[in-house]
This record gives C-alpha cells, sequence and structure tokens, in this order.
C-alpha cells in the first residue's frame, strides 16, 4: 500500500556542474536553498539586496543589479535616527547613512557582477501581495516598520506580473537558465483562503513564464512541501516557516533533478573536506593534529585542482 504521493520532478531537467556560477533571489526560501549551496562550497551568490518576496520587487531588483548603480533616492531615514532603504530588506540597515551605503554599494558589486556571469537564476516568489510608497508611488521592497498609513497595500494579477517579468526576461542573456519556485512560506495574515489565491496566481504567472520562454523551468518545491510531505512536522514552531527537515528534504529532490555525476562527486568530497576542516582536536599542539591538518590541506590542494578554485 502507498500512504503518500511522491511530486513528479520536471521532465527537462537543470543540469549543474561544479564551475556552475548561480545567483538567487528571492523569499526566505531561496535563502534555505542558497544556504545550502554556500554550505556545500558551490559558485553562488544569495540574495544581494536582501530577503525579497513579491515578484515587482525581486523584478526591481534584478534592473539595479543590472545596472549596477544605486539610487542614493531610496535611503531614508527614520524617526529613531536609523536609515533604511526602500528597495533592500533589513539587512542593510544602519545608523548612518555612510555605514548603510558602504554596505548596499558592496553587495550591489557582487550582484551585478554574479547576473552578469551566472549560468542559472534562481527566482522565489513569496507572494503577490505589494506595498506601495505612497509619497513616492514606488513598491517597496520592506515596510521597514514604517506606520501602515504610509502604504496602500496591491494585489498583483497573473497579467501583471507575467507582462512585467517576460519584458525583464528578454533583457537577460540567452545563456541564463532561470528557475522559478513559490515559496511554501504561509501568509496567514491573509487568511488560508487569502494566502492560496497568492499562491495560486505566483503558480499560474510563472506557470505562462516558463511556457513562453524555453530558458525558464519550474522546480516544485512548493508542491513537495504541501503535496508531499503534507504534515505539521514539517513546519517550524510558528506552523508557517517550513522546518529544518523540510528544507533538507526538498534540497534532496533538488539535487536529484539538478545535479550532475561530477556535481554529486564534487559535493561529496567536499563534505569530508568540510567535516575536516570543522574538526577541532582535543589536543591541537600534538603531533597527530599536525598530520591530520597537512592531510587535510593537501586533500583540499587536490579538490581545487581538480574542480578548481571557487570563485
Amino acid at each position: 500500500m502507498k500512504f503518500r504521493t511522491t511530486t513528479e520532478l520536471p521532465s527537462e531537467r537543470l543540469v549543474l556542474q561544479p564551475q556552475s556560477r548561480l545567483l538567487l533571489l528571492g523569499s526566505c526560501f531561496a535563502e534555505h536553498i542558497g544556504q545550502k549551496m554556500l554550505d556545500g562550497h558551490m559558485r553562488a551568490v544569495v540574495n544581494p539586496m536582501g530577503v525579497l518576496y513579491n515578484p515587482e520587487s525581486i523584478r526591481r531588483c534584478i534592473e539595479v543589479l543590472t545596472n549596477g548603480t544605486y539610487d542614493e533616492r531610496y535611503l531614508f531615514e527614520d524617526a529613531f535616527g536609523m536609515w533604511h532603504s526602500w528597495l533592500h530588506s533589513g539587512k542593510f540597515d544602519a545608523v548612518s547613512r555612510e555605514e548603510a551605503l558602504t554596505g548596499i554599494k558592496a553587495s550591489l558589486d557582487e550582484g551585478h557582477k554574479r547576473l552578469q556571469e551566472a549560468d542559472v537564476l534562481f527566482v522565489t516568489f513569496g507572494t503577490n501581495h505589494v506595498y506601495r510608497h505612497k509619497a513616492s508611488d514606488m513598491v517597496v521592497a520592506n515596510c521597514h516598520r514604517e506606520p501602515s498609513a504610509t502604504f496602500a497595500e496591491e494585489v498583483l494579477s497573473v497579467e501583471e506580473i507575467v507582462s512585467s517579468w517576460q519584458a525583464l526576461l528578454s533583457r537577460l542573456p540567452e545563456r541564463m537558465k532561470v528557475v522559478f519556485t513559490v515559496s511554501p512560506y504561509r501568509y496567514a495574515k491573509y487568511g488560508m483562503h487569502g494566502n492560496r489565491l497568492s499562491k495560486a496566481t505566483l503558480l499560474l504567472a510563472v506557470d505562462a513564464l516558463c511556457r513562453a520562454d524555453d530558458r525558464c523551468l519550474y522546480f516544485p518545491a512548493y508542491e513537495i512541501v504541501l503535496d508531499e510531505l503534507r504534515d505539521y512536522r514539517f513546519y517550524a514552531p510558528d506552523m508557517l516557516h517550513v522546518s529544518e527537515q523540510a528544507v533538507e528534504y526538498v534540497w534532496e529532490r533538488f539535487r536529484a533533478w539538478a545535479f550532475t555525476e561530477e556535481m554529486t562527486t564534487f559535493a561529496q568530497e567536499w563534505a569530508e573536506i568540510s567535516k575536516a576542516l570543522a574538526h577541532r582536536p582535543l589536543h591541537p599542539d600534538s603531533e597527530a593534529f599536525r598530520r591530520f591538518e597537512a592531510a587535510t590541506e593537501e586533500r583540499l590542494r587536490q579538490f581545487e585542482a581538480k574542480f578548481g578554485r571557487k570563485k
């Protein structure tokens, strides 16, 4: 007897090699998978403008990364003397304008470089709800705890998402693959019905984009969590975010879909080296540990000679 259904992975596979360069943008779920890639020594850059949730803010992020310049008019100081950016998450908050700009520009330079050279762009949509700053008439990436009266909440339609993203995709390099996912995070503040309507809008928009452009692929992270795991034990204590166990399971499914044989070998060898590098000895001054360090350094040298240095 079968007691669960298994989500089918797309027949068209993503092909990842050890040399693949990756850029991940979007909601906290992109952060989870991106961190798995970074831990695995993959050439990944994750959310250079911080966690982003809606398609419009992610689209704007790509435009900024493409241009490689930041308009300082998006910076503002709140009532408590903290500086924020309407295009960035709270990760870039700072106590001074100069400190905020330093962090923003350093991350922007990294993101701009990676977007130019990326083989794969990963995009995770979280919600189709956006907040428009009334004074500037712009959709913000984060409200930064400013008064709710400062914003007007809007809901993006399938047509609006598809139209803006098709225009954006037409300007990306032909060689670049774009992998869309939809976050399984549950927006309880919209109500469960409202949350499902939001996810349905995102799924329909992504499906239309993938049908229209053969560079675009969809990885069913949302379906794996909701239809394959479908149990509250795979959620964090808040019952909204997914648990570490669920992230690990989705990561395993992703590797089965995207990793080549060489990439799998790369991941296995790096896992062993990473474990050795993290080892904390009881007797760091012993001859045995010095031999262990020398052997680990040699394994790392051979690994880099085989697969190249990470860039």
